[in-house]
């Protein structure tokens, strides 16, 4: 079943999702009037906390789930709707899970040849990605015999020779330590786009989606509530909850007329213009603040040592809001001293609450 070509086809997303609903057992919707479009060769990546449906999200795409409402298409031909299914091993989805679900029992290469078949195998193509990805000499080990970054490798590797359509992964990282998560995407992503898959990776962890992705989508409550470049979901978020969740912002009320806004802890500027007083939240990013002993009405909280930086959690001692601070040459600062707030960088973007 094909939604009605038109004159490009190149128009047609790889991955389409369309108002899509879904709960277990009719109960409330874990996910909820959700869309989302993958184009060809794209590398897209779904995030959000816990409990906000990504699991639910990549079971349904995978065709383990059957949805309520709504459609899922492949390169335009129908998924999954409420009257319409086609089953998860029939789907030309490759799937790469979290703990990579390859057998014990067999050796490498037979695991990476399990789904293929003699009408699906190209022999060209399996050797160039057994090159591509360095696993030749690994060929007649057992899996309990690799490491975890060979064992990424493998599952990888076992989904692309069977040239899939689409390449979801389900936090394929999240086994590995952190050096080593760091040279595995780096690798990852340059094979894929040597290749040129396009790939769906949903994960919890916001430093990789945005190293790695072309767009990202934050899901939040079942819904994608922003859909965008990496650079514009990180310095210009639409929500709080994603300001919150990807850089540890503040999320500031305050009063705008014009581009200017004023809160309790001084004057932004906005990037668009109210033409009436109106009253709004603001995202003010740690590294937008500085902390002084010139005033005193904070005190500090906690402080964290992250990636050259400290970030501090201050508290306002009137109001008890609390505030991220991030700076660099702090160590004069400490726990339990009162201090006050300076704004180095005046610029802010208005958030949805």
């Amino acid at each position: 079943m094909k939604i009605q070509d038109n004159e490009n086809s190149a128009l047609i997303p790889k991955l389409e999702i369309v108002n899509m609903h879904f709960s277990y057992n009719g109960a409330r919707d874990v996910l909820s009037n959700l869309s989302l479009s993958v184009q060809d060769k794209q590398f897209v990546s779904v995030i959000g906390d816990s409990g906000a449906g990504k699991t639910t999200l990549f079971r349904t795409i995978n065709g383990l789930e059957k949805i309520n409402q709504g459609y899922i298409r492949l390169d335009g031909f129908l998924q999954s709707a409420s009257f319409f299914h086609i089953p998860a091993e029939k789907r030309s989805i490759g799937t790469i899970f979290q703990d990579y679900a390859l057998f014990p029992h067999l050796n490498v290469e037979k695991n990476i040849k399990y789904a293929l078949q003699s009408s699906n195998f190209d022999k060209k193509f399996y050797e160039d990605i057994i090159s591509l990805l360095e696993v030749g000499d690994l060929l007649d080990r057992y899996i309990d015999e690799l490491s975890g970054g060979q064992k990424q490798r493998i599952a990888l590797a076992r989904s692309l020779v069977r040239k899939p359509k689409l390449l979801l992964m389900d936090e394929p990282f999240s086994n590995l330590d952190r050096n080593l998560r760091v040279q595995i995407r780096r690798e990852l992503k340059k094979i894929l786009t040597e290749i040129g898959s396009t790939v769906l990776l949903i994960t919890h962890d916001s430093e990789e989606a945005l190293s790695l992705s072309d767009k990202v989508g934050f899901l939040y409550a079942g819904e994608i509530i922003q859909f965008s470049t990496p650079q514009q979901i990180y310095n210009a978020p639409d929500h709080s909850v994603i300001a919150r969740s990807i850089s540890n912002s503040n999320v500031i009320f305050g009063e705008v007329y014009e581009k200017n806004v004023s809160t309790f802890i001084g004057k932004f500027l906005l990037n668009e213009n109210f033409d009436e007083t109106s009253k709004i939240y603001i995202n003010v990013k740690p590294n937008q603040l500085s902390l002084s002993f010139d005033e005193s009405n904070f005190v500090i909280k906690d402080k964290e040592f992250l990636e050259g930086s400290q970030l501090f959690v201050v508290k306002e001692i009137d109001s008890g809001i609390e505030l991220n601070v991030k700076m660099s040459n702090s160590e004069e600062f400490q726990i339990g001293q009162n201090v006050g707030i300076n704004i180095i960088k005046k610029e802010a973007n208005k958030l949805l609450e």
